[in-house]
């Protein structure tokens, strides 16, 4: 993967092909590829949303600290953003949008943790021939 400089300022997107489910922590993410599933906590989340139309992930430090991150915790901040990367979970983007945090919570380090085991198998069609029927 690329290194931290040459990363820091790329347009990055949530790849396609991971889906998110918001909870009231933060979100679930799951990597339809790896089939790995990603729980990332509400300042996590908030953060991945401005991937889903490109960013980079320089921005997105300073707008931790507009939004009240204290500059101690700009380590987790970089942490998380390269466990993103280094997990395939972003893609190179052509464009970006405007990068607008807003935790509403008091601030905390973003969290990202895999989980142990992969889904073992993801049903893509309800028409899938190969999958039981219920009875």
């Amino acid at each position: 993967m690329e290194t931290r400089s040459a990363r820091s300022t790329d347009l990055l997107a949530l790849r396609p092909d991971v889906v998110v489910t918001v909870t009231d922590e933060g979100a679930v993410l799951l990597d339809l590829t790896s089939k790995y599933f990603y729980s990332i906590n509400k300042s996590g989340w908030e953060l991945v949303q401005q991937f889903e139309l490109g960013a980079a992930p320089s921005c997105l430090v300073e707008s931790c600290r507009n939004c009240g991150a204290p500059a101690d915790s700009e380590p987790a901040i970089e942490e998380f953003l390269d466990a993103l990367v280094r997990e395939g979970l972003l893609e190179p983007a052509e464009a970006g949008g405007p990068v607008e945090i807003s935790v509403i919570d008091a601030w905390e380090a973003p969290t990202i943790e895999k989980h142990r085991e992969p889904l073992q198998r993801v049903m893509t069609s309800a028409f899938d021939p190969t999958l039981p029927l219920a009875e």
